[in-house]
C-alpha cells in the first residue's frame, strides 16, 4: 500500500493549576476557566478540524481532561489514546515513530510547551530565532507529505477557536 498524506493537529493542554500547586507536578488539573475554555475549544476544533479520527495525550492528567473535552466535542467518532511520546521533555523522534505505525489520517496530538513547538518545527524542517509557544489551549495544523515532507498550514490560538 502506498503511503498517504495526513494531517495533524498539536494541540496545547488548556489552563492548568500553576507550578508547584500539587506535590507531584505531572498530577495537576485544569481549572475551572480551563476547563471551560476546553469545552469551548473543543467544539471549534471539531469545526476546524471535522475529519478527525483520533486523540492521542500526553498520560499527564491536564492533557487527559484536554482530550477528554475534545473527545466529547467529537461525539462517537474519535476516541482518546494515552503516549509517553506526547510526555514533556519527549524525543522529537519518539513522535515521529508513533507517527509511523498510526494508521488513521487525521490526528490530533494534546500535548505540552515546549515540546509540541519542536515537534512543529522538526517535523516541517523550520528553523526560529527566539522561542514559540502555543498559548494553553491553542494549536498547529500540519499537513504530512507520503514523501516525508511536512508543512504548517495554520495556526489557530484559543481565542479564535472559542468564537466558533
Amino acid at each position: 500500500m502506498e503511503p498517504q498524506d495526513k494531517f495533524i493537529v498539536l494541540l496545547r493542554h488548556g489552563i492548568a493549576e500553576p507550578h508547584g500547586a500539587r506535590e507531584d507536578d505531572d498530577a495537576r488539573i485544569l481549572t475551572k476557566t480551563g476547563n471551560r475554555r476546553m469545552k469551548q475549544i473543543g467544539r471549534g476544533l471539531a469545526k476546524y478540524f471535522p475529519k478527525a479520527e483520533v486523540i492521542y495525550s500526553s498520560p499527564l492528567i491536564r492533557c487527559i481532561e484536554t482530550a477528554e473535552w475534545v473527545e466529547k466535542a467529537y461525539g462517537s467518532a474519535v476516541h482518546m489514546k494515552t503516549t509517553d511520546a506526547l510526555k514533556p521533555g519527549a524525543d522529537v523522534e519518539e513522535f515521529r515513530a508513533l507517527l509511523k505505525k498510526i494508521k488513521a489520517r487525521h490526528i490530533i496530538f494534546a500535548g505540552h510547551e515546549p515540546h509540541l513547538s519542536r515537534t512543529m518545527l522538526a517535523l516541517t524542517k523550520m528553523h526560529s530565532d527566539g522561542d514559540i509557544e502555543l498559548k494553553k489551549g491553542g494549536c498547529y495544523g500540519l499537513r504530512l507529505a507520503a514523501d516525508g515532507s511536512a508543512y504548517l498550514e495554520w495556526v489557530l490560538p484559543p481565542r479564535v477557536l472559542r468564537k466558533r
